[in-house]
C-alpha cells in the first residue's frame, strides 16, 4: 500500500526532495527484491531495506549485483525490523519519504492468530508510525487473505489523515525470476499433482509488472491531482491474460525441466 504527504510550497508535486529515501518492508521477499532493484536502477532514490532477519545475507546471484554495490556505497542500507514493533518501525522510517509495505507472515501457514498479529495489528502500528513521522505508505496484498483484507481497510481509511496519502496494490498470482514456488513443490513431490478437477482459472502477473505498479502509485500520489484521484483507492494488477491455472503451472514446470504427469489428487474428508 502506498502513501504520501502534501508539500504546500509546491503546486504540483507532493513532498518533492532532491534525494529521497524509500523504505521497503519485507524487503527480502520475492516481489520486494525486484522492487528494491528497480528503485536502485533508477538512480533517483536511496533504499532502506527492512526485514525480520538480524542481518542481510545476500544470495549467490546478489553478491556482485546492484544491491551489493548499493550497500557498499550507501545508496542502500539494511535494518532488522519487527513490523509489529512501533519503536523499531519509527527508527527505520526516520527520514524516509516513501514506504512500500510488502511484509507479511508466511501465507502457507493457515494460522489466524499469526496473520492477524502481523497483517492487522501490525498495519495499525505501521500507520501510527507513518502518521507520527509523516511518511508515505505502500504495501503490497484462509487466514492470510482474511487479515490482508482487514489491513487494507485500515490503510484506505487512513488516507488523508495528517497529510498521509495511501493506496492499495492488489497483485494477481506473481511469477518471475527468483520465485521458489516450483522448486519447492518439486522438492516435496507436489509438482506432478493437480488438485481437484484441474479447471481453476487465474490471472497471473509478471513480478516486474507489480513493481511497475508500485512505482506508478508513488509517482501518482506525488502530485496533488493524482493524490485526489488515487488516494484511498485500491488497484488490481494482472497480466490481463486469464488462463487455466494448471496449464500455466505446467508450462512453467516444463520450462524449468520438471516432468509433467496427469495424476489428479483429491482430498478425502472423513467425519
Amino acid at each position: 500500500m502506498v502513501g504520501s504527504q502534501y508539500d504546500d510550497d509546491d503546486d504540483n508535486v507532493v513532498g518533492r526532495r532532491q534525494t529521497r529515501w524509500y523504505a521497503v518492508t519485507g524487503g527480502r521477499g520475492f516481489m520486494a527484491r525486484h522492487l528494491v532493484a528497480a528503485l536502485l536502477r533508477s538512480g533517483e532514490w536511496r533504499v532502506r531495506v527492512t526485514d525480520l532477519a538480524p542481518t542481510l545475507a545476500l544470495g549467490p546471484g546478489e553478491t556482485d549485483g546492484i544491491l551489493s554495490d548499493a550497500l557498499r556505497d550507501g545508496r542502500a542500507v539494511y535494518a532488522s525490523v519487527d513490523v509489529c514493533n512501533l519503536d523499531q518501525l519509527a527508527k527505520a522510517f526516520e527520514g524516509v519519504d516513501v514506504v512500500f509495505h510488502t511484509a507479511a507472515a508466511d501465507p502457507s501457514k493457515n494460522n489466524l492468530q499469526l496473520h492477524y498479529k502481523v497483517n492487522v495489528e501490525g498495519e495499525y502500528v505501521r500507520l501510527t508510525s507513518a502518521n507520527a513521522l509523516k511518511t508515505l505508505f505502500s504495501e503490497f496484498p484462509d487466514a492470510y487473505a482474511q487479515t490482508k483484507a482487514e489491513a487494507e481497510k485500515l490503510v484506505i481509511k487512513a488516507n488523508g489523515i495528517n497529510g498521509l496519502l495511501t493506496c492499495c496494490i492488489r497483485p494477481g498470482s506473481m511469477f518471475g525470476p527468483g520465485d521458489i514456488m516450483m522448486p519447492t513443490l518439486d522438492r516435496y513431490g507436489w509438482s506432478n499433482v493437480t488438485i481437484g478437477e484441474g479447471k481453476n482459472y487465474d490471472d497471473f502477473v509478471y513480478v516486474e509488472n507489480v513493481v511497475h505498479g508500485h512505482l506508478c502509485a508513488d509517482k501518482t500520489l506525488s502530485t496533488i491531482e493524482g493524490a485526489r484521484t488515487s488516494g484511498g483507492k485500491a488497484y488490481f494488477i494482472t497480466n490481463m491474460e486469464p488462463m487455466n491455472m494448471w496449464d500455466f503451472l505446467y508450462l512453467v514446470q516444463e520450462e524449468l525441466g520438471y516432468k509433467r504427469c496427469s495424476f489428479y489428487g483429491y482430498m478425502l474428508i472423513h467425519q
